[in-house]
């Protein structure tokens, strides 16, 4: 159906979409500032379209990703793949990692409404996906953590209050100093009860973290340079939620596997629609694993690391 606007709906449909596409406010701030409803705002960006006041033109570089996220799907056992392009590789890693962690967040916001819960395993891009989200899109949203706390990745979801206040995390460190405190933390009602509520999760979030000196793991001071090469040399490609896997993502233990407070790989397998968010030439075995281990449904990336995975 085309709309056929007054002069007045003209009018409104001109400044609503000043409002939502040059100043980046949201439907509610622009309803808010127009004195209409969120529905009206609706109404009048569709006008704004449809007259041509506002054209949306598709970028050529993400067409070339929808293609890679098509191919991802048809090539893997991933039910779902989204790739951020990146301007022929002319983008920092740091501008690059921010676009992976909005369009994780992008992604995210489809499933969010009230009574949900959302797994959460501790990763820098996680973390940096949550402080995107609004505090309307969190309203009645519960986060649960998979994985006992990182300190430095719990301190940046800490500059999104709303993300702060829904998050259920686990009262313990990832790794603790003895396996036997694992084991006892673990049987604790306190870290179950928020394991729980992880294992009833709509979706669930995590990293995809390198086997190799200097990686993630080794930088959050989980880990050190040796434990690392000790999981190398056992034969490790990849670590999530404190566990490290190999190649066909068979869980590989080492020199903290059972000092990890963590849900763990073979829960992670049984959960409904995991995202894993990852990206770098330095990850592509690591994907590769998790996605042969069936631990990911769904992966988030870039394109260069997307052209990898399929070989191109």
């Amino acid at each position: 159906m085309v709309l056929t606007p007054g002069a007045g709906d003209l009018d409104l449909a001109v400044r609503a979409a000043w409002l939502y596409y040059e100043d980046g406010l949201t439907q509610a701030q622009v309803a808010a500032r127009l004195f209409v409803s969120r529905q009206t705002v609706g109404r009048l960006l569709e006008t704004a379209r449809q007259q041509g006041i506002v054209r949306i033109e598709m970028d050529a570089n993400y067409l070339a990703a929808l293609g890679l996220a098509n191919a991802l799907r048809d090539r893997t056992p991933l039910t779902d793949a989204v790739v951020v392009p990146t301007l022929g590789g002319t983008l920092t890693r740091e501008r690059t990692n921010e676009r992976v962690a909005a369009a994780l967040a992008a992604y995210v916001r489809r499933f969010l409404r009230p009574g949900v819960v959302v797994g959460v395993g501790w990763a820098d891009t996680v973390a940096r996906a949550l402080t995107m989200l609004s505090a309307e899109s969190l309203e009645g949203v519960t986060l649960a953590s998979a994985a006992g706390t990182i300190d430095n990745v719990a301190e940046l979801v800490s500059e999104n209050p709303t993300a702060v206040r829904r998050l259920r995390t686990v009262p313990s460190p990832l790794f603790v100093s003895s396996v036997e405190l694992a084991e006892s933390l673990l049987a604790e009602d306190t870290v179950a009860t928020v394991f729980d509520l992880a294992r009833s999760a709509t979706l669930t979030l995590t990293g995809v973290g390198a086997v190799r000196p200097g990686g993630s793991a080794v930088r959050t001071g989980m880990v050190t340079d040796d434990d690392v090469a000790a999981y190398a040399a056992a034969g490790a490609v990849g670590d999530m939620i404190g566990q490290w896997f190999g190649r066909r993502g068979e869980i590989v233990d080492g020199p903290v596997s059972g000092r990890a407070v963590t849900l763990g790989l073979d829960a992670l397998r049984a959960l409904p629609n995991v995202v894993g968010v990852a990206a770098g030439e330095d990850k592509i075995d690591a994907i590769r694993g998790a996605i042969a281990g069936r631990y990911l449904d769904v992966l988030v990336t870039d394109e260069p690391t997307a052209q990898a995975l399929l070989g191109r």
